[in-house]
């Protein structure tokens, strides 16, 4: 989930360390986490080494543990490995609620403090913590003797000595549960900083530092003329921050930032009041409707929305919600079926091939084996969002292919195009009333003016008055909803969706690409130098026409022009201020904003001691005027004056271009049908030469070692 203690305490660990889990949330770290695995009863986390330990070369293993199972039975587990005088250190995550199973307190007191004076009295001597906010502890807060209190950015230096700790350690992880985290600012009772974190996506080079360093699935794709790069979801943010770490100079912090609305939906709203009834469907037998969707998107909400309306319309109504480890961002199915009368409804599960309607509220979900067999083909009605919710194979994988095709086409084989709608529910909802937390509530009205929910909208919209939580913007999400199934057009142009589109339209054809790219390395340098791009790329062209094949051509046509613009200090000051930045980061937020920029200047930024790797700053808003400085530089660059050209980096991107010319014009000789693959492969092997600083010097390393593997 966005913000999750356990995406950065749990699944970081040292290089050549591994770590064993326990019952909790942390236990999904064995799904995603290569070095984290196996799991014990509760008391028993960390046992299973006792054993092994004798009989191993192995020194020193972690283990997780939870503040809710600590409280529990844990401290038999630590005090059994302290007894038996192993290597280990525990990760006692103080997340602030048993989170697992709904967010409860811990049922007694347990305080920071108090556990660190638990552990000493046990005979712990090695105790330390790390904390998103180390200030909230003040000097004599009741800590055990020797305990020290570091930032949660201190985390692999604070693991790397517990390592060599001989005996039992603990670290003990203060940060609040994201999902609690989130619940606590809806109710008012925990503050909602008025921050943001932005990318400026052509600045991006889609490298996933971002998410390595905090897995984070609000960091998401976003498919743009020059490739896939990242974006946040503002929506699913929980504000956890830890993706600025990532080595990117494309992130912007925003201060007093709101997501901005449409206008459309904070204007006049005449054209939603009185919409027409649809004719709804007869309950001369229970209505089954299937629900899916992503927990913590309001999933469940829709199903209990149904279940009050239909309670007061004097229906008969039965959901069965399965949500497993689904608040933490997993699938969630509701079975939902509404009859005359409590009375005609025999099963509460929407069975086999039973479904009169599939809520599709992410496609993922919908198209699964379990929501395709409750089909059957020539009844039953799909509303399908086509916005894909991000797996975790994502953040490990940022080439990841989603299949969102594949996934659209399982649905429409088995439904037919004619009982299917698919929406991009999540845009427009976002587009228009400014978080994507209306997209379930869109849906809904969709599916009701489509004539598909055996309940009337009076009945829901007193449902949800009596859910008392964001009423009015819930019932709005509803109307634009049914007002989309009336004129999808007027909903797609109070979206401003035609206008985005066109913004990010892909280029496909080798003209199209070829004459994008020469538009954007004018800007970049000058025209000479995107004559010289065109005049490479038309070389391959004539060759490749011979062939009667294009796949070539159109790889140089791309990946030339990236090798040609580097993105060094000039371009990446460009990127901010040729107007194109502040047009998007104003048509995404609105407030009183303060920039603040998160940047490694290799020639003033000094190296992390023990990685040699440079440490990121923050600027303020003055850097700003630095840039335009250095964006009318851009002449400079490659030049004697060129200050920054004479650094490692910008030496081997300078030597790349001349080595992938060489390296294309060695391929035309030789060119035929036969090795006619392998020369596209080579082509686009830039592709993977991405990041800044030492995530693209070890892209650089890659790229050399695939060079030399693909052989023509």
């Amino acid at each position: 989930m966005s913000g999750c203690p356990h995406n950065t305490s749990t699944t970081h660990l040292p290089e050549g360390s591994r770590a064993v889990a326990g019952i909790g949330c942390h236990y999904m770290a064995t799904w995603i986490a290569h070095n984290t695995a196996t799991f014990t009863q509760m008391g028993g986390e960390g046992v299973t080494w006792v054993g092994q330990a004798p009989f191993t070369d192995e020194r020193h293993i972690f283990a997780n543990l939870g503040d809710g199972t600590y409280f529990h039975s844990g401290l038999l587990a630590i005090r059994a490995a302290f007894s038996a005088k192993v290597n280990i250190t525990y990760k006692i995550l103080y997340n602030d609620a048993v989170a697992m199973t709904g967010g409860q307190h811990v049922d007694g007191e347990l305080t920071v403090p108090m556990i660190t004076q638990q552990l000493y009295a046990e005979g712990v001597r090695k105790i330390v913590i790390a904390t998103d906010e180390p200030h909230k502890y003040p000097l004599g807060a009741g800590f055990a003797p020797g305990v020290k209190i570091h930032h949660r950015d201190e985390l692999d230096v604070l693991q790397d000595d517990l390592k060599k700790w001989p005996g039992v350690s603990v670290l003990i992880y203060d940060q609040t549960c994201a999902a609690e985290k989130r619940r606590r600012r809806k109710r008012g009772l925990m503050e909602d900083p008025q921050k943001r974190i932005f990318i400026n996506e052509r600045v991006c080079e889609g490298c996933g530092d971002c998410s390595v360093k905090s897995n984070c699935v609000s960091v998401q794709p976003i498919e743009t003329p020059l490739g896939r790069k990242r974006t946040i979801d503002q929506s699913s943010c929980n504000k956890d921050f830890s993706c600025v770490n990532g080595f990117c100079p494309s992130f912007v912090t925003v201060e007093g930032a709101r997501p901005r609305k449409a206008k459309a939906s904070t204007g006049k709203t005449a054209h939603l009041e009185n919409l027409p009834d649809p004719i709804l469907p007869t309950l001369n037998a229970p209505f089954s409707i299937y629900l899916t969707g992503v927990g913590g998107t309001g999933v469940v909400t829709i199903g209990a929305l149904l279940g009050m309306a239909a309670h007061l319309e004097k229906k008969g109504c039965s959901i069965v919600d399965m949500a497993g480890l689904a608040q933490k961002g997993g699938a969630v199915v509701s079975h939902i079926r509404i009859a005359q009368k409590p009375s005609d409804i025999q099963a509460t599960r929407v069975s086999r091939e039973r479904a009169d309607l599939i809520l599709g509220c992410d496609i993922v979900v919908a198209a699964g084996p379990d929501a395709l067999a409750t089909i059957k083909t020539g009844h039953t009605q799909a509303i399908i969002n086509e916005n894909q919710t991000i797996t975790g194979h994502f953040i490990h994988s940022p080439d990841y292919d989603f299949k969102h095709e594949k996934l659209r086409q399982n649905l429409l084989e088995k439904l037919g195009a004619e009982h299917t709608d698919f929406i991009d529910a999540t845009h427009l909802a976002t587009r228009i009333l400014g978080d994507a937390i209306a997209t379930n509530l869109f849906i809904l009205g969709y599916a009701y003016q489509k004539g598909l929910i055996p309940i009337h909208h009076e009945a829901i919209l007193k449902a949800v008055e009596l859910n008392a939580v964001a009423v009015e913007f819930n019932k709005l999400a509803f109307h634009w909803g049914r007002y989309a199934v009336l004129d999808f057009k007027a909903v797609e142009d109070a979206a401003n969706l035609e206008f985005e589109k066109k913004a990010k339209e892909i280029p496909q054809s080798l003209e199209a690409v070829i004459n994008h790219r020469k538009q954007h390395l004018t800007g970049y340098q000058n025209k000479a130098y995107a004559e010289r791009y065109e005049l490479f790329v038309r070389k391959i062209e004539a060759q490749d026409q011979k062939l009667g094949r294009q796949e070539l051509s159109l790889a140089v046509a791309k990946y030339y022009a990236k090798l040609l613009a580097y993105k060094d200090e000039y371009e990446v000051a460009r990127l901010y201020t040729d107007g194109t930045y502040l047009k998007e980061l104003y048509d995404q937020f609105e407030g009183n904003l303060k920039m603040k920029f998160h940047l490694a200047p290799p020639l003033l930024s000094y190296k992390d001691p023990k990685t040699g790797q440079l440490k990121k700053s923050t600027y303020g808003p003055w850097i700003f005027s630095v840039f335009k400085i250095l964006a009318k530089l851009k002449g400079l660059r490659g030049t004697a004056l060129d200050i920054f050209g004479y650094t490692h980096e910008r030496k081997t991107e300078r030597s790349l271009i001349g080595g992938y010319e060489n390296l294309v014009y060695s391929l035309l000789p030789h060119l035929s049908l036969h090795n006619y693959d392998v020369a596209v492969e080579l082509a686009t092997l830039p592709e993977h030469i991405r990041g800044f600083g030492h995530v693209k010097e070890c892209n650089f390393t890659s790229y050399a070692v695939c060079s030399k593997r693909v052989g023509i």
